[in-house]
């Protein structure tokens, strides 16, 4: 059975204060039974109620609002503005401003950003003040408020005369003046309260002045805060889970779009640690202290925010027009935080009450852009932004500031989420390109070092990397052999049977190579039907085998040039060691000299020297 409408009526007769409760649930329990009464009841109420507004002697408002656990939300205040803060109490709770002070329906308390002294006046909800009832706690559920000063009427049980307790509460003042720790202002509400009498609350703040006022019974507080401390735990979790997360990416990568992000996160959750009031529970810091460290991470949080967003989106300087916006925004960011710290708070928050509006939209306008562009991570960016504009939109625009501050917060953290994935797609999209990029480097590279018919490398690369492999061989006091092959009688095959045909013996020999060699051991084609083998850290006695294994697999591969048969092509080699005193010239010539050797002694066959 869900809660229902209940109205408080306060009406005045000559000075005495009659409360009338009119609770439409009650109504629903007594007479449930017939429609009919119920219809006559509610008749009876309405016509009461116009009765009492008719009759002139009665002043009735809607005080406040039952809400679930037995809370209530105010709903009506008394408004006096002290524009140049000269009253105090005393005369503030005189009878000479009884008729200075105006009726205030807006839900809640909205009066935006002002120099002005603002002091309300309120009853509160009947309670039982009884010594083993619950207590009552004043919430005043705006944690940026500079200064609240609260005046509770109480009489002591000796005596009936009233006076008043004060309470001091805000930024400005000591945490130990509060009577719970909680990120909101909280005033326990004596059992001594009396009932029907206003409660006067002074307020002066240089940030928006927006203040949700409720009243609690102390038990029922204790529950809500636990739902509401764990959902801010979730909040502040996300923003560190983001922070450490791409932090330890930024070192692996070294990538500085990822440091920006890193610093926006940062600098992100203190400004917002700090606007939700936690900050001031941790660290009770001076108030100079204070205000500055809140416009210094308001500045930051905007500024790497715009650095971030220049190089996650790739804004260079070449492009003028975008460059020198994100130049003026960083230029007014530092210009909000300088008059913060300097003390022109009010000039301070409106600045950066239009940056926060006007950077997401620039940064929209920018992504889409670059999105029209062809630079697909900027979606992600786009939307992680879109999220958060609606969040600042619902902050400033939206009267509960409870609400505000939740869907602020919920947007925040998205936002967080969606650009650390956009920063993981744009880092795979760019790792495709490099990966591309290298491929083609590669391809072109490999192009120009090998040979385009056998795939074996090619003259170019022999002269490097033999006088790289001699040198690390010598270094190392490490064996290195050199073969030099030549196709025995390539001439006259070539002459009897093509130029094609001969590209296949070619192409063969190149394939016996590669299958006999591993992978340190490399082969080029180093011109016509010459061939060279180098073979690193390898004996005397292996070197010969591998080059016997070759003339000998090579032996064995059948050529059919003609349809009148097969045809059997073979190889010599020449093979080298290498000599303490060599060079690369000396090593070459023996080399060459081993192959002359072996063609001279009936070629098919492997010389050393």
């Amino acid at each position: 059975m869900g809660l229902k409408r209940n109205y408080k009526l306060n009406v005045e007769f000559g000075g005495i204060w009659i409360n009338i409760v009119l609770c439409d649930y009650l109504l629903n329990i007594t007479v449930s039974w017939c429609t009919m009464i119920k219809k006559w009841l509610h008749k009876i109420m309405l016509l009461l109620l116009l009765l009492l507004i008719g009759s002139g002697l009665a002043n009735v408002t809607v005080a406040w609002e039952k809400q679930g656990n037995d809370a209530y939300s105010m709903t009506d205040f008394e408004l006096f503005e002290d524009a140049n803060g000269e009253y105090d109490f005393a005369a503030i709770s005189s009878a000479v401003f009884t008729n200075q002070f105006q009726h205030y329906t807006k839900r809640p308390i909205s009066l935006g950003i002002s120099k002005s002294v603002f002091w309300l006046r309120f009853p509160l909800p009947p309670n039982d003040n009884s010594e083993g009832a619950a207590k009552q706690l004043l919430q005043l559920n705006n944690p940026s408020i500079n200064k609240i000063d609260v005046f509770i009427p109480v009489a002591d049980d000796s005596s009936a005369k009233i006076h008043y307790l004060i309470k001091q509460l805000g930024v400005n003042r000591p945490s130990a003046n509060r009577d719970i720790m909680d990120n909101s202002w909280l005033v326990s509400i004596p059992h001594q309260y009396v009932q029907g009498q206003y409660i006067y609350l002074r307020l002066e703040s240089i940030s928006l002045l927006r203040l949700p006022i409720m009243v609690w019974p102390d038990n029922s507080f204790m529950s809500a805060a636990f739902a509401k401390n764990l959902s801010y735990g979730v909040f502040y979790g996300v923003l560190i889970a983001m922070f450490l997360y791409n932090l330890f990416i930024f070192f692996v990568l070294r990538d500085k779009t990822y440091l920006f992000y890193v610093l926006y996160i940062a600098f992100m959750f203190l400004y917002q640690f700090q606007t939700h009031g936690h900050l001031k529970l941790w660290l009770d810091l001076a108030y100079p202290v204070y205000n500055a460290l809140f416009w210094i991470c308001l500045a930051a949080s905007f500024i790497s925010s715009i650095f971030f967003t220049c190089s996650f989106l790739q804004v260079h300087i070449d492009e003028a027009l975008w460059y020198k916006i994100m130049a003026a925004l960083v230029g007014i960011a530092l210009l909000q935080g300088g008059l913060g710290i300097c003390g022109y708070s009010l000039w301070a928050n409106q600045i950066a009450r239009g940056l926060g509006i006007i950077e997401p939209l620039v940064i929209i306008a920018l992504a889409i852009f670059r999105l029209r562009q062809g630079f697909r991570p900027a979606r992600y960016y786009l939307l992680a932004w879109g999220v958060l504009s609606l969040g600042i939109l619902a902050w400033i625009l939206v009267p509960n500031r409870t609400a505000a501050a939740t869907i602020l917060a919920i947007a925040t953290a998205s936002e967080a989420i969606l650009l650390s994935l956009a920063l993981s797609a744009r880092f795979k999209i760019l790792r495709l390109k490099e990966m591309t990029l290298t491929h083609h480097m590669h391809y072109y590279r490999d192009l120009s070092l090998t040979d385009e018919l056998t795939g074996l490398y090619n003259r170019r690369y022999l002269k490097n990397k033999l006088g790289h492999e001699l040198a690390k061989s010598l270094r190392d006091d490490k064996r290195l052999a050199l073969l030099i092959l030549d196709i025995d009688y390539f001439k006259e095959y070539n002459d009897s049977y093509g130029h094609w045909q001969g590209d296949q013996v070619l192409i063969r020999l190149g394939k016996v190579l590669l299958n006999i060699l591993d992978c340190s051991q490399l082969a080029f084609r180093y011109g016509g039907e010459e061939f060279v083998v180098l073979l690193p850290n390898c004996s005397d006695d292996a070197a010969a085998a591998i080059a016997e294994d070759i003339r000998s697999e090579f032996q064995e591969e059948k050529f059919a040039p003609a349809a009148h048969g097969l045809v059997q092509v073979t190889v010599s080699i020449g093979l080298t060691i290498l000599k303490p005193n060599d060079t690369v010239e000396v090593l070459f010539q023996r080399a060459d000299k081993a192959l002359y050797k072996a063609k001279d002694s009936g070629r098919n066959q492997v010389a050393v020297l």
